[in-house]
């Protein structure tokens, strides 16, 4: 009833192949599209969808290749219309197969990426705290580079302030080794000063033996005079009875000059090498301190030689040590030509001070002490009418004894 089919031959086998009848060989497998392993970003919907339009575009590639090998073994065999059908039921059964198992790869794909996905969100809110922590980590290291600078400048002006103050301290030395060296010049002129001071005392020592030798003199005198006058008084007492009237005869008086003594000298002055000299202070012209020391019995003093002259520097200290003072040398008669008040020329020994005597305008012909400088207690000519104090000189009084005879 009915006929028997004949077996189906396998597209894939030629018209020669010896292959015996049965299922035709599979088709080559369906290849996936994408990079395999790699993890897809986006709307899984439309990833789903680009899979299942590729795999149906090579399903119905598979589809055409086992038409066309099925056609060309129509036209070769016999019964071919059969043969064709059995290859669309079996085309069919594979593509329910096909369908199956690319739905249950879309599902195994899906299920291996939501586990990658939540992998990636942790690492992406692992990598975003990172960042924020980056983030606060350079906004700390902003701040700690502020304060740095902040520190630096300051450090800078503090460096300056300290620069300022070594400047001032460098100022403050120099300043200090000035005064210091001045006051090393205060103290040798203090030490030299010392050192006249002690000769002035040893000068006054010797003075005042002098003068306590004089007092002792004077005590002598004073005691011989005590006798002289007893002396006197019993005289007159004689002369008075040789003249009374009833006297026979009157004898003639005889006077005789006894040796005289030397008196002390005149109210304050000072006794030195048996002359009598003091130091004025009272402002006067060259000529009017002449007149002065004249009203004296004496003369501007006239130091001759060194120890006078330092005995006259001793007078002049003991009334002023910063006023000049005249004394009895001059060339007012003749310029150039120095001699003393008495006349006499002005010898070998002189005092005067660097560069003088020089007549400075042509004025200066009558000699001073300098009472100040380097050349203090030097010898300056000077003008003659200007006023300063001076030192005078007189010979001490004597006295006689005369006897009556």
């Amino acid at each position: 009833m009915y006929e028997q089919a004949e077996p189906v031959r396998s597209p894939f086998s030629g018209p020669d192949s010896r292959q015996p009848s049965g299922p035709p060989p599979q088709p080559r497998p369906v290849r996936q599209s994408g990079s395999r392993g790699r993890v897809r970003h986006g709307n899984g919907a439309s990833d789903k969808q680009r899979e299942d339009q590729d795999t149906s575009s090579h399903t119905y590639k598979n589809a055409e290749e086992v038409k066309r090998y099925a056609t060309s073994a129509d036209r070769a065999y016999p019964g071919g219309a059969s043969g064709r059908r059995g290859l669309c039921s079996f085309l069919r059964a594979r593509s329910s197969c096909l369908a199956a198992g690319i739905a249950v790869l879309l599902s195994l794909c899906a299920v291996g990426l939501a586990p990658l996905t939540f992998s990636n969100k942790q690492e992406i809110s692992q990598l975003s705290t990172a960042v924020d922590a980056l983030k606060r980590d350079q906004d700390d290291m902003s701040t700690t580079v502020d304060a740095l600078k902040r520190d630096q400048d300051d450090m800078s002006a503090t460096v300056d302030a300290l620069k300022r103050d070594q400047d001032g301290m460098s100022t403050t030395v120099d300043a200090l080794k000035s005064e210091q060296d001045d006051m090393s010049t205060t103290v040798d002129a203090l030490k030299r000063d010392q050192d006249d001071m002690s000769t002035t005392v040893d000068a006054l020592k010797r003075d005042q033996d002098d003068m306590s030798t004089t007092v002792d003199a004077l005590k002598r005198d004073q005691e011989a005079l005590r006798r002289l006058s007893t002396t006197v008084d019993a005289l007159k007492r004689d002369l008075d009875n040789e003249r009374s009237p009833t006297a026979t005869s009157e004898p003639r008086l005889q006077e005789k000059a006894l040796p005289c003594f030397p008196a002390s000298c005149p109210e304050g002055y000072t006794k030195w090498r048996g002359i009598c000299y003091k130091a004025f202070n009272t402002d006067k012209t060259f000529d009017q301190a002449t007149a002065a020391c004249g009203e004296d019995g004496g003369t501007l003093a006239m130091p001759r030689d060194a120890e006078t002259n330092a005995f006259l520097i001793t007078l002049h200290n003991s009334v002023s040590e910063y006023r000049p003072f005249w004394f009895g040398l001059h060339d007012q008669r003749e310029e150039g030509r120095f001699e003393w008040v008495d006349g006499s020329a002005l010898g070998p020994y002189s005092s005067w001070g660097p560069g003088q005597p020089d007549n400075y305008g042509g004025r200066e012909d009558c000699v001073r002490y300098f009472a100040y400088s380097a050349w203090k207690y030097k010898w300056l000519d000077h003008d003659c009418r200007l006023k300063f104090y001076f030192i005078c000189q007189t010979a001490p009084g004597t006295y006689c004894i005369l006897t009556i005879s």
